[in-house]
């Protein structure tokens, strides 16, 4: 009898812990697709109203079919949605850009990457958050990587090796994050179509890149200022 009773005690304890993990399971599933639905209507509110008008909450609710509270408890705060966002977004963008490809040459490669287009408006997002007062903003997602590139590049003679490495990663960065961003009003000021000032300064460019062969000229000193100044 004892025997019985322990037997049907084990099933119980054996169905309970299955449906145990069934509910956990659905739990996080139903958890990830939440987040996901969340973070998509986030990014299509900022894409039709654009970077600097602002995210409204119950909006980002409302479009992706639950309770505001959601955004709180799955995020915490606007920000971290809009930075999570930002993340998923470009890792999947870039993964799907690297899948399959060969590695080129530090020239091409950096032509390419200055001419494709930021479909997803990563630097636009993540000047948002810089505004918004985010001092946790990478600007430079995966540099560790880029940084790794270059030293592959220095190896191949397509830089020099007395050149700044980290210091090149920010500059490039910074042409191509801020060209992006500014890139319509810069060609509005000099009227001139966007994609032919695309040529025009990726011609620009292919000469810094060159040129990244050569050694670096000289430190210059700054001049000592004379007494009549």
């Amino acid at each position: 009898m004892r025997g019985h009773r322990a037997r049907i005690t084990l099933n119980l304890q054996n169905d309970w812990n299955e449906v145990a993990t069934r509910l956990r399971t659905k739990t996080k599933q139903n958890r990830a697709e939440t987040e996901r639905r969340l973070i998509e209507s986030a990014l299509d509110l900022i894409r039709r109203n654009g970077v600097l008008a602002g995210l409204n909450l119950r909006q980002v609710a409302d479009g992706a079919g639950v309770n505001r509270g959601n955004i709180y408890h799955y995020f915490g705060s606007r920000r971290e949605l809009v930075r999570t966002a930002i993340a998923r977004r470009f890792e999947r963008v870039i993964d799907s850009l690297l899948d399959g490809r060969r590695r080129t040459r530090f020239v091409e490669r950096r032509l390419r990457t200055f001419r494709v287009a930021d479909s997803i408006q990563d630097s636009q997002f993540r000047a948002l958050l810089v505004i918004d007062g985010d001092e946790t903003v990478d600007p430079m997602p995966r540099f560790e990587d880029a940084l790794n590139a270059l030293q592959q590049d220095v190896k191949e003679g397509d830089i020099h090796e007395g050149h700044d490495l980290e210091a090149l990663q920010v500059a490039l960065s910074a042409l191509s994050r801020g060209y992006r961003i500014f890139r319509k009003p810069f060609a509005t000021r000099v009227k001139a179509k966007a994609d032919d000032l695309d040529e025009r300064v990726a011609r620009i460019l292919l000469t810094w890149l060159e040129v990244m062969a050569e050694p670096p000229a000289p430190q210059r000193r700054n001049p000592q200022p004379t007494r009549d100044q």
